[in-house]
Order: C-alpha cells, then sequence, then structure tokens
C-alpha cells in the first residue's frame, strides 16, 4: 500500500469552495482534451502547476479529441485499466515528477499513469497536488472505489473531514469488503464530532479484521463519547487476541491509570442503571 495510515482525527471542519464542472476546468488548466470524457461532473479545482506540466510534457492540443471521442461511442469502459507503460529502469534512474509525466506522454489517455503521478506526490507529502489528479480521476471513473477513496485521504489531510468522509461512503458502497475504508470513514467521522455514525463504521471495521489499530480507534470514539467502560472491554477483547501488543496494553493501562486519577468519577458512573 503506498498511502501512508491515517492520523487519529482532530475536530476541525472542511472548507467550501465554489465549483465548476470538471471537464471546462481542465481545459482551462492546459489538460489535453483527448485525456477528457464528456462527463461533466462538478467538483473542486484549484489552478495548479501540473496541469502545464502535463501539457508541456505531451505537446499535444485540445483540438486532438477526435480519437477518444469516437473509442468513447463504442465503449463503456475508460481507458483507465490498462498497466501504465514503464520505462527501463537504469540503477541511478530517479522516479522523480518528470518521470511520471514522460509516463503520461508516452500512454496520455491511461488513467493508471495518473494514479502513480499521484501516488508520488502523497509519498512526497504533495496533497494538494494529488488532490487535484484524485478529482480528475473520480470525474472520469466515479464507480472506481480505490480512487474515491484515495480522494477522501486527500481531503482528509487536507482537514476536509466532511468531504474525506462523503467520499470514503462512496468507495464502502462501491466496495464494501475493504475493512481501512470503514476505519477511515470512522475517524473522519469522528473529527466532525458525529461519533455514533464513527463507532458504527469502526465496529464494521473490526467486524471484518480484528486488527489492533482498529481496535485501539474503536476504544478511542468510545471514549470521546464518554463510554469508557466500552473502551476497556474492546481493549481487553483485543489484548486477549493480541497479548504481546504493546500498544494495546498502553492504551488500556492508559484507561485504568485515569479511573485511578477520578475514583469520584468511577463511583459515579457504577450508579447509574
Amino acid at each position: 500500500m503506498v498511502l501512508k495510515h491515517l492520523p487519529e482525527a482532530t475536530v476541525l471542519s472542511q472548507n467550501e469552495q465554489p465549483q465548476q464542472p470538471a471537464d471546462i476546468k481542465l481545459l482551462n488548466k492546459g489538460l489535453p482534451a483527448q485525456a477528457i470524457s464528456k462527463i461533466r461532473v462538478k467538483t473542486i479545482f484549484l489552478t495548479k502547476k501540473i496541469w502545464n506540466f502535463m501539457l508541456e510534457a505531451k505537446d499535444l492540443k485540445p483540438q486532438a479529441a477526435t480519437g477518444y471521442r469516437i473509442k468513447k461511442i463504442f465503449g463503456n469502459r475508460l481507458p483507465g485499466f490498462k498497466k501504465p507503460i514503464v520505462a527501463p529502469i537504469t540503477t541511478h534512474e530517479i522516479r522523480n515528477e518528470k518521470y511520471f509525466l514522460d509516463m503520461i506522454k508516452l500512454q496520455p489517455k491511461n488513467l493508471a499513469n495518473y494514479d502513480a503521478l499521484a501516488k508520488f506526490y502523497v509519498d512526497n507529502d504533495n496533497i494538494t497536488d494529488a488532490q487535484d489528479i484524485y478529482l480528475y480521476l473520480t470525474a472520469h471513473e466515479p464507480a472506481n472505489a480505490e480512487y474515491q477513496a484515495k480522494l477522501a485521504y486527500c481531503y482528509y489531510h487536507s482537514k476536509k473531514y466532511g468531504l474525506a468522509a462523503e467520499h470514503y461512503k462512496k468507495s464502502i458502497k462501491l466496495d464494501s469488503t475493504q475493512p481501512n475504508r470503514y476505519y477511515n470513514l470512522g475517524l473522519s467521522l469522528e473529527a466532525v464530532e458525529n461519533f455514533d455514525e464513527a463507532v458504527k463504521n469502526l465496529e464494521h471495521a473490526v467486524l471484518l479484521e480484528p486488527a489492533p489499530k482498529y481496535f485501539i480507534g474503536l476504544s478511542n470514539a468510545y471514549v470521546r463519547q464518554g463510554e469508557t467502560e466500552k473502551a476497556k472491554s474492546i481493549l481487553t477483547d483485543a489484548l486477549a487476541k493480541n497479548p504481546s501488543h504493546a500498544l494495546l496494553q498502553e492504551k488500556l493501562d492508559s484507561l485504568l491509570e485515569s479511573e485511578l486519577k477520578n475514583p469520584e468519577e468511577v463511583a459515579k458512573k457504577s450508579q447509574i442503571g
């Protein structure tokens, strides 16, 4: 997996931006028109250097769109399912931005090449340019669950948690088998203080895969809900399955220590019900 593990959410709301049809915005950026489908999806785009780089790399004109449009008439799928062309690599070659732009030049209609460039940006903490590419890819293939999840990841790291949750939900609707997407959706919802929905999704992640990080995420959400006993129970169950996991033990010890420091609150809770 290229994308790094998401950090625990902090409570911040996303900033909405004006919307404009994706194909018009991309043409304005200089992206060659043969790489643009007839899909007109309203989305958020900022003016970024990447599209000018692509135009220079490919040396293509907007009028070159005819061949692409003819292909679209006879096929329902965009050509993003092919593997990207990979140039021979020498021991001294560095896969920098220019390398991936050259791959796009070799095969400009292959959406996988754009995905590879976006991954490069993510690995180099350039989330803004990666987000622009995934906006473009989801406009072309809105039914691609992976692209939706990666766009959500970019929104999360841009602290636009509501948009992150929206696109994680889209990715789950398209593919409900990936526990990490439920986990990330849970973190996004927790960041906008929708704790009930956050818990539901984190519980589903644990159900699909009883991984320690999912148990920890769920216990954190319970704590934020004020359900400390449930949080302890979750961590205890997780430790039974992973007895040598240091972070699980540390989290449980921290909760127990917190209770010892606040005996009045513990006594109060024991009287409820």
